[in-house]
């Protein structure tokens, strides 16, 4: 065990005349340069939402951005529960249901609770190690002795912002009343501006909205289907150096380049065209009109723009449309940008590195009642835990920020479905492997 006594002074000392979050700062990189942790943290708990939120960050010896997180299957919920943990190897064997644990590819976790004055946990201090660690015991007392320190500044801290917060109330109280009571005019002729304001701010919004929800679709493809053709061409062209080119390769490359070229071409036009229709409308109207789509054409041309991203993730696209070709109306810029994102967002979470699987499969059918049309895109992929189902459709809902996810994918999916489309989108919870979306559209 390393020299407790070595270390105390020179943490003691930074910390002399620092306060709030340079002090919360100053400490976390103290202990992670002294513990050689990979990652370390301090953060609050939420017992009501069950998370906890960091409120000092060092990664890889760098003070790092803040982020919130659920407690729910982590060690973390543990020492929530006054509990401290050591675990100096295979962390993610213990918690498996942890993904970001398993996607931070950590090995060693050590944790300790924080006490208020009345002896609850209001936070932790966590080293987290990408290896197995040497001596936790060494890291639990180094955390153990500053931890006083450390809740009675996280107290005095929320003292003083609690403080603050009441003064900016009662000046602003003071303020409103003095100015309901002698500028009332000047009060409705800014509440006048503000409202012609917020219907300019409207327009332009429904404008933005609009040219985003259009466009980035075959732009998105466009530059896919480019960078999968540089790919390629260097391929060709380092096989054909080496002289190692068979006539099998080219043939197969060839078919593939002008499978990608076709698709960019077809994308580039629309996006153009796309382009010129927004010139002529007005502001406040989208420029995506309901058009009759033959639906099984339509889907077999979308998933040939996709392919590319699935096979470089050796993943299989099938298709499963029922009957012959029928016809629907619909917005197919909108109906396009939710397959695109669907299909985006099972490539890229459904088949984590961790998860071995011999054959990944994503699957599109689609099947037409007299007045709807029933999609289903599903995958053989982890699935998504029972426990956050009902929550994936809410907005900023993510288990993986900090990968820097937003949490925003499933739910701009949901409200362009629902309202756009005026449609319906749900999870099925029934399935016992992967995950599956199903979508009910009108036919008309």
């Amino acid at each position: 065990m390393p020299s407790f006594e070595k270390y105390i002074p020179k943490v003691i000392e930074s910390l002399r005349s620092s306060y709030g979050e340079e002090f919360f700062n100053s400490i976390t990189l103290q202990l992670d340069d002294i513990i050689n942790a990979d990652y370390t943290f301090i953060a609050r708990i939420n017992k009501e939402k069950y998370t906890s939120q960091t409120i000092s960050l060092v990664a890889k010896s760098k003070i790092a951005d803040n982020f919130e997180y659920a407690l729910q299957d982590t060690p973390c919920a543990d020492v929530s529960d006054d509990t401290v943990c050591m675990y100096p190897k295979g962390i993610c064997s213990i918690y498996p249901h942890d993904q970001l644990l398993i996607d931070m590819n950590i090995e060693g976790y050590v944790g300790t609770p924080l006490h208020d004055s009345h002896g609850n946990v209001m936070g932790l201090i966590v080293a987290l190690y990408e290896n197995p660690i040497k001596d936790t015991d060494f890291i639990v007392t180094l955390f153990d002795f500053f931890s006083g320190r450390i809740s009675a500044e996280l107290e005095r801290y929320d003292r003083e912002k609690e403080l603050e917060k009441l003064n900016r109330t009662l000046e602003q109280r003071v303020e409103e009343r003095t100015q309901e009571l002698t500028n009332t005019l000047a009060i409705l002729k800014s509440s006048q501006d503000k409202l012609v304001e917020q219907e300019k701010m409207a327009s332009l919004g429904g404008l933005v909205a609009g040219v985003a929800h259009e466009i980035n679709t075959p732009l998105g493809v466009s530059i896919l289907s480019s960078s999968n053709i540089e790919e390629i061409i260097n391929t060709l062209q380092t096989k054909l150096i080496e002289q190692t080119l068979s006539k099998t390769d080219l043939e197969k490359n060839l078919l593939l380049l002008h499978e990608l070229v076709a698709s960019l071409n077809h994308n580039l036009k629309r996006s153009a065209h796309l382009v010129q229709n927004f010139k002529q409308v007005a502001v406040e109207h989208s420029t995506d009109k309901k058009t009759p789509i033959k639906l099984k054409k339509w889907i077999e041309n979308l998933s040939t723009s996709l392919l590319p991203m699935t096979k470089k993730h050796n993943i299989t696209l099938e298709l499963a449309i029922e009957g012959d070709d029928f016809q629907i109306h619909t917005y197919p810029a909108k109906l396009s940008q939710v397959f695109v994102n669907l299909i985006t967002n099972a490539v890229h979470h459904a088949f984590p590195a961790s998860f071995i699987l011999e054959s990944k499969t994503i699957n599109i059918s689609a099947k037409a009642t007299k007045k709807e049309l029933i999609l289903i895109v599903s995958d053989n992929g982890i699935g998504i835990d029972k426990n956050i189902q009902r929550k994936i459709f809410d907005p900023f809902f993510t288990t993986n920020r900090a990968s820097g996810n937003t949490g925003l994918g499933l739910s701009i999916i949901s409200n362009i479905i629902t309202s756009s489309l005026q449609g319906t989108i749900s999870l099925n919870d029934t399935i016992e492997r992967g995950c599956q979306f199903i979508i009910t559209l009108p036919k008309e």
